[in-house]
């Protein structure tokens, strides 16, 4: 057991080191532009949001937390997250979107899909 634990601190220690370094080579120049201040911000966020779509995205827990509606975390629960592929497509544009403002209070079941334009009388 001694030699299993000795291994997983050199593996974590290895992927902490990796985590910080930074690349730089004659095509690449190193990179000093720190990110935006409101990109720091949102980034808990994002963590958040996709480790309750992983945890509890069945329920539309992850809706909750952006800000909907209540009859979407309803129909969440009644369809088990739609048959747990609602969470999954959630989680992969929380993961993959670089904006998550569309997302943050969406009233829709389906928060990718376009917003519906208002109907105006003829």
């Amino acid at each position: 057991m001694g030699r299993t634990a000795g291994v997983l601190v050199t593996m974590l220690l290895l992927c902490s080191l990796a985590l910080h370094a930074r690349g730089a080579g004659p095509w690449l120049p190193p990179s000093t532009a720190m990110p935006a201040a409101d990109s720091l911000r949102r980034e808990p966020e994002r963590l958040v949001a996709s480790v309750l779509a992983i945890g509890l995205g069945t329920f539309g827990a992850h809706r909750i937390y952006l800000g909907t509606r209540p009859g979407v975390p309803i129909i969440y629960g009644i369809t088990f997250g739609g048959f747990g592929v609602l969470p999954l497509l959630d989680l992969g544009h929380l993961l993959f979107t670089k904006d998550l403002g569309p997302y943050r209070n969406n009233r829709q079941v389906f928060m990718w899909a376009a917003p519906r334009k208002p109907i105006t009388p003829p």
